[in-house]
């Protein structure tokens, strides 16, 4: 029989505890990414398409028209080690199989005291972006190397309201 000393124990416990608590964390965030959804409302001065759990502040992408200007911004939060903290950057948005792309200048924004990054962007709402939110299965967001992905699964039954808000008169 092999005894294991308390020190070794406590090691082995340790490491039992770190794999168990990255696993426990890797499912949470694997639940919230199943959970989240597309939600769309008409509000009082606009609209929102936003991507996110219901009923809290998890929310990484969103959409907006603010009436009556028909202003149409977009933002992604983005992870607050993210640097720079100001100025601005290239975003490039896909939505695969959709063939439209679009490539905007996004306005960084950081909130110390939320410790939130986001990026900004206000490009014109038109029909390569109604298409994307649409008929594409993934919405991707890419600044130099890096890639954010999300899936557009209920993207276009829930775009009612800021496609009515911001889309062009005809």
């Amino acid at each position: 029989m092999m005894v294991i000393g308390k020190s070794a124990r406590g090691i082995r416990v340790a490491r039992f505890r770190s794999v168990i608590l990255a696993g426990m964390m890797t499912a949470s965030t694997l639940a919230a990414e199943q959970a989240r959804k597309w939600m769309g409302e008409a509000q009082e001065g606009g609209a929102v398409l936003l991507y996110g759990l219901p009923q809290t502040d998890d929310v990484p992408v969103g959409f907006r028209c603010e009436l009556p200007a028909r202003a149409f911004v977009m933002t992604l939060s983005v992870d607050p080690d993210f640097e720079p903290k100001t100025g601005t950057v290239k975003l490039t948005v896909t939505a695969p199989p959709a063939v439209d792309q679009l490539v905007v200048d996004a306005d960084i924004q950081f909130l110390p005291e939320m410790e939130l990054t986001f990026l900004e962007a206000r490009p014109a709402f038109d029909a390569a972006i109604a298409r994307m939110l649409k008929q594409g299965t993934e919405l991707k967001f890419t600044i130099g190397e890096k890639t954010f992905s999300y899936p557009l699964a209920g993207a276009a039954e829930a775009m009612g309201p800021v496609e009515a808000a911001c889309a062009k008169p005809t």
